[in-house]
């Protein structure tokens, strides 16, 4: 266990899990800079994870997980799969379509990089329990989200 500002730090970047399986777009940030954005935003919500896994696709990947599992027939930006409840050992997988947050860095005018920070952070704090599926959830997740962004 290692202390950081204090308080115990439980989380390790060796239970992030990777896979870019993306056929042609590489992440505009290194592996470690997803782990530390991971265990910032965990750590910053008080969560305890065993594992995560962050699975970078493409638009048909991500479409075909939606539809499949959500029942949704559309393209998003991201999909999160809690596998537990459990605050103090979370569990889960979150899917990412690198083209649609390219594309969303462009519209947004924010950047690819940005964005796709933005996206991890979203997927991260659904994990901690957020939802936004209310006005009054959205506009927290976005505070929480900009905190987060912020703070890099």
């Amino acid at each position: 266990m290692l202390k950081r500002e204090g308080r115990p730090h439980f989380n390790t970047k060796k239970c992030i899990l990777i896979n870019n399986i993306h056929t042609k777009s590489r992440l505009p940030i290194t592996h470690d800079n997803v782990r530390g954005l991971v265990s910032k935003v965990m750590d910053g919500e008080d969560c305890r994870f065993s594992e995560i896994v962050l699975n970078f696709g493409n638009d048909r990947d991500i479409k075909r997980i939606n539809t499949r599992f959500l029942g949704h027939n559309h393209n998003t930006d991201i999909i999160t799969f809690p596998y537990n409840d459990n605050k103090k050992k979370i569990e889960g997988e979150i899917f990412i379509s690198l083209d649609t947050v390219k594309k969303n860095g462009v519209v947004y005018r924010s950047g690819f990089k940005r964005e796709l920070k933005r996206v991890i952070i979203h997927g991260c704090l659904h994990l901690a329990g957020y939802n936004d599926t209310t006005i009054r959830q959205k506009e927290l997740i976005r505070q929480k989200e900009d905190f987060y962004l912020s703070n890099q």
